[in-house]
């Protein structure tokens, strides 16, 4: 089944079977819906919601992305280090259901945790723990995951940092039609 789009509306409990009815308003087809569903029967099904978040666009993140190569010949760093150094100044951190940050311990410095493709992390602090350094990092978020507010952020800062080293840039109206992109399919 595909994903729904939609809002929440109400909840109550059926006091017979005290099992919770949570009530949405969806977007779909009520017909297709409606077929789809009667095919689960009284099968349990898996439920998953969450928030919807705009997708950026494709081209903001291809932008970040040359951004990072080129920071990386100019600092003589690889792009995936360039790439952790930025989303762990500009990016978002990544939150427990709880709201609180993820935060690892282990014992790699920051130059060997930001050559890590698949894990971007922002140093928190070093302390030695029996004798041995032990360094702290809080989890981020990977930039295909930004709302284009957040995307946004990044790149600013990434585009910041270009510039300081002498990088060319896109215009910030080329900029802003490239962020506002999605808006307009």
């Amino acid at each position: 089944m595909a994903e729904l789009l939609g809002k929440f509306r109400q909840m109550a409990v059926d006091y017979q079977t005290r099992e919770v009815l949570i009530t949405f308003a969806v977007k779909t087809d009520l017909g297709a819906l409606e077929s789809e569903l009667k095919g689960y029967g009284e099968s349990d099904i898996k439920i998953k919601i969450s928030k919807n978040y705009p997708k950026r666009s494709l081209n903001a993140n291809a932008y970040f992305h040359a951004l990072c190569r080129e920071i990386a010949l100019k600092v003589d760093r690889t792009e995936t280090f360039a790439k952790n150094s930025m989303i762990a100044t500009y990016g978002q951190p990544d939150l427990m259901d709880s709201g609180q940050r993820w935060v690892i311990k282990t014992n790699l410095d920051v130059a060997k945790m930001w050559e890590q493709e698949s894990l971007h992390t922002k140093p928190m602090g070093v302390k030695f723990e029996n004798n041995t350094e032990v360094y702290f990092y809080a989890v981020m978020r990977p930039s295909h995951t930004y709302t284009t507010k957040e995307m946004s952020q990044l790149i600013d800062g990434t585009v910041q940092e270009a510039k300081e080293l002498g990088i060319p840039t896109i215009s910030d109206a080329d900029m802003e039609r490239m962020l506002n992109a999605w808006e307009q399919r």
